[in-house]
């Protein structure tokens, strides 16, 4: 089996093609959000170095979100239109089931958190098992303020979009960091991912698949 993994959701580029499991071709790149001008020349060139079409492709692995609000829409109308057009499923992996993949080790829950634009963080706790990240909560929308508070000490796994481009944050800096086993949340690791929930019994290959958006829930008064 061939699959192409796109990753659009962060700041960077990521696509892999794997035969198999075994890695053909791997491009990361910190492309300061230029994936629309930039995905299809990478992609043709991954295809004419590994001698591929796109048409040989079986599957697509598909980093759904959350993140940049651009990005995601990038990745998603890629694959979503190769999909159709070549009538072949698309495995949906959550931003956060990216992140928690760097982690394959650890036997206790753990929280991941991704942080887009000012104090506001998505965060989701995992648990591993056989070696594959397990949600255990469903992904929500918090203040960073809130979430310490509540797990103040607890080591994390953090990740931020384009820190630099914004103000600097203290509160940042009161999070304990997990060690990851997996140093970068690239397109190969998110194949790696996806193959294994196209094993599940879970997967569909004919569900609908979007892009993941999540909204802070309004407090009531």
């Amino acid at each position: 089996m061939i699959r192409l993994s796109v990753d659009t959701s962060f700041e960077h580029l990521g696509l892999c093609l794997t035969r198999n499991g075994v890695p053909l071709a791997n491009y990361y790149s910190l492309c300061k959000r230029k994936n629309s001008k930039i995905i299809f020349e990478v992609l043709d060139e991954l295809l004419k170095n590994t001698e591929l079409k796109l048409a040989e492709v079986d599957a697509y692995v598909i980093n759904c979100g959350p993140g940049s609000y651009t990005g995601v829409r990038i990745g998603m109308a890629v694959v979503k239109t190769f999909a159709q057009v070549n009538k072949k499923p698309i495995v949906p992996v959550t931003s956060l089931e990216l992140l928690a993949g760097q982690i394959s080790q650890l036997k206790n829950d753990f929280h991941v958190l991704l942080n887009c634009t000012r104090r506001e963080i998505f965060h989701e706790t995992f648990r591993i098992v056989e070696d594959q990240p397990v949600a255990q909560t469903q992904i929500q929308l918090t203040s960073l303020e809130k979430f310490i508070e509540s797990n103040e000490n607890v080591p994390v796994v953090l990740y931020r979009v384009s820190p630099e481009r914004r103000k600097p944050e203290t509160l940042f800096e009161k999070l304990v960091h997990l060690p990851l086993d997996y140093p970068v949340a690239d397109a190969l690791l998110l194949d790696r991912l996806g193959a294994k929930k196209m094993l599940s019994s879970a997967f569909d290959p004919d569900a609908p698949v979007n892009p993941l958006y999540i909204k802070r829930e309004v407090e009531k008064l």
